[in-house]
């Protein structure tokens, strides 16, 4: 796996940083030789590997895990309003909830929130079938949203990519007050979702399962927050009610067992995003966000 795909920035610091990567050897064996890719097609093809491994999560015995990993890891239980050891399971570890006072949202309420702790990238003026790098994947609008009309509504808009890794907090919160429509999940496969493979490029986003939500949004107008599964996610919840008004940072869902991606679409001329996203993502470096922070302002505010 290469180290360099594997940086990203600390935003607090602004130092470069290489993520730690969780059972690395065997992902790089998964995304990269040849026996591996071909274990790899049939892992992603459908829903049960996954289930599986979810099952397995559940069960008592996979407690023995849980501080391995978050020695391995470096998690802040700090964070956590439970002890380790109240965990029943893995599973149970990681969707754990966090104390959301850590985690205070940005003042300015024309200020959009990224919805989750994880490492983003943003772009600017989009083409609906133009392909955009994420790491080693590529997207276009309508290979994301399933629907290429939709997609050319969102011609010139903007899109932040957050991808979550495995020690990241897993919930989801809405990134502006306003009304959600009903998720609609996009059925698909199940690759994993970080920079793991060095010879192609990963169709995670054409590809995936994901759920797509219609999100009108007080400041930036009509978004889609698009949730995205990947390998050893079993399953995407969600927790909001459609139809309601909903405050920003309201808990929106989570993701079960493993690491994902939650997208951010703008329509044209709504956000103007933080120029150090701006300015990292023209370099193809991730910036690491927590839930909360701001990925940008209305336009014009």
């Amino acid at each position: 796996m290469s180290a360099a795909a594997r940086l990203y920035r600390d935003r607090a610091t602004g130092e470069l940083r290489r993520e730690t990567v969780y059972a690395e050897g065997l992902l790089d064996w998964l995304y990269n030789a040849r026996p591996g890719r071909l274990v790899e097609s049939v892992l992603s093809a459908g829903p049960g590997p996954s289930r599986l491994y979810g099952w397995l999560q559940r069960r008592r015995f996979s407690r023995r895990r849980i501080r391995p990993f978050v020695e391995r890891m470096g998690i802040d239980m700090s964070e956590c309003p439970r002890p380790v050891e109240s965990f029943s399971s893995f599973a149970e570890f990681f969707t754990r909830p966090i104390d959301l006072a850590r985690r205070p949202l940005a003042a300015d309420e024309r200020t959009c929130l990224c919805p989750v702790d994880g490492k983003v990238l943003v772009h600017e003026g989009l083409d609906p079938e133009a392909p955009v790098q994420v790491k080693r994947a590529t997207l276009t609008l309508s290979s994301l949203l399933g629907d290429s009309g939709l997609a050319r509504s969102y011609a010139g808009g903007g899109l932040a990519v957050c991808r979550l890794g495995l020690a990241d907090y897993h919930h989801v919160h809405f990134p502006d007050a306003g009304t959600p429509g009903p998720a609609q999940r996009v059925p698909g496969r199940y690759h994993a979702a970080g920079p793991y493979a060095r010879g192609w490029l990963v169709p995670v986003f054409a590809e995936n399962v994901r759920a797509r939500t219609a999100f009108d949004s007080d400041h930036f107008g009509p978004m889609q927050i698009v949730e995205v599964g990947a390998l050893t996610v079993g399953s995407i919840r969600q927790a909001f009610r459609p139809g309601a008004r909903v405050g920003r940072g309201a808990h929106k869902g989570w993701f079960e067992i493993g690491g994902s991606t939650v997208v951010l679409l703008f329509p044209r001329g709504a956000v103007a995003f933080d120029p150090d996203l701006v300015e990292s993502s023209a370099r193809g470096l991730e910036t690491a966000v927590r839930m909360g922070e701001s990925l940008g302002r209305a336009a014009g505010a």
